[in-house]
């Protein structure tokens, strides 16, 4: 199994059927909600029954997400059923979320696409948890499983409670229109690990993830792809120039300091040197405007191609990247 860290935050990574018509094409995809724990009855149900129903990322679940030990397996899923906290959240999670099929169809869609663009890699089951604000996803190689207290709206106040674990600059995420984007970038994060290189390669690295999580879910908008709020994407697209300027004129694309790589390329507040107006990450989309610019130059490059391209300084000259 894999294990690897993401960059964003609070992801746990370990590591057909299709139907067609005029504008869409979906993948048969196996969603279970593992969610419906919360209510289960304790006295009808035992530990290897949900071991033999989700397998490995059960363990995983009542292991690092929610500690459900087989020992001790209905005292501490009641425990977890009556803990005060998670009460209304659950209550709010199971009105807003009781219907999943658009989400499903959302996720139907991207993974029909990322399994034409990779046929030979595995798509993953889905499976929606609640895991009392631990985790946003849990990717295994086999299973996508999605947090939905995570994404239960911005203005959620069980967020600003646990302010230290989640800054306020994440908060945009958590919304129920940026679950299947963010779900799906962790998915291809866990599939397309980016090594500890310098800042071209990762910058370029990650703009290969937004490019092709921006095809894989066609007419999603921008912001949602990138994770930001519509203000910060109209702070980057106004100020593409003096970004681009500002990463040239401090040295910055080749450098290898891992530190302070992290500060344009992981979540956060703002990007340092910038205004306060800025969002983090903006190396990740300066990154994905550079693959952009490079797959319009280069239309028999597909996006299996792509990521088969391992020069970063290539599809820099290639992009002929100059904003103005």
């Amino acid at each position: 199994m894999k294990k690897l860290g993401l960059s964003l935050c609070f992801f746990l990574v370990v590591v057909q059927f299709s139907c067609n018509n005029k504008k869409h094409s979906y993948y048969d995809l196996d969603v279970l909600r593992l969610d419906s724990l919360y209510v289960t009855d304790v006295h009808n149900v035992s530990f290897q029954d949900y071991s033999q129903q989700y397998g490995y990322f059960w363990d995983l679940y009542s292991q690092e997400v929610i500690s459900l030990p087989e020992a001790y397996f209905q005292d501490s899923l009641l425990a977890f059923q009556q803990e005060e906290d998670f009460q209304k959240p659950y209550r709010q999670l199971s009105e807003q979320f009781a219907d999943f099929s658009t989400y499903e169809k959302d996720l139907s869609e991207a993974f029909y696409h990322y399994n034409q663009s990779f046929p030979s890699r595995v798509v993953p089951k889905i499976i929606t948890f609640f895991g009392g604000f631990n985790y946003i996803a849990i990717a295994t190689d086999s299973v996508l499983g999605i947090g939905l207290e995570m994404f239960l709206g911005n203005d959620a106040d069980y967020y600003k409670k646990l302010n230290q674990k989640f800054p306020l600059y994440m908060h945009d995420r958590f919304q129920p229109s940026h679950m299947v984007a963010l779900s799906v970038d962790g998915w291809l994060e866990s599939e397309f690990p980016m090594l500890h290189t310098d800042f071209l390669s990762q910058m370029i690295h990650y703009g290969k993830l937004k490019y092709a999580l921006s095809q894989f879910m066609k007419g999603a908008p921008k912001n949602i792809i990138m994770g930001y709020s519509k203000e910060q994407l109209d702070w980057c697209e106004n100020s593409e120039f003096l970004i681009w300027k500002f990463l040239i004129e401090e040295g910055l694309l080749y450098s290898t300091d891992q530190f302070l790589i992290s500060k344009y390329i992981k979540p956060a507040p703002y990007s340092k040197g910038m205004p306060l107006e800025s969002p983090g990450q903006v190396a990740v989309w300066v990154g994905w405007n550079i693959v952009e610019e490079f797959m319009s130059n280069k239309p028999n490059v597909s996006i299996r191609d792509l990521f088969q391209l391992h020069d970063p300084q290539y599809i820099l000259n290639e992009s002929k990247y100059k904003p103005r």
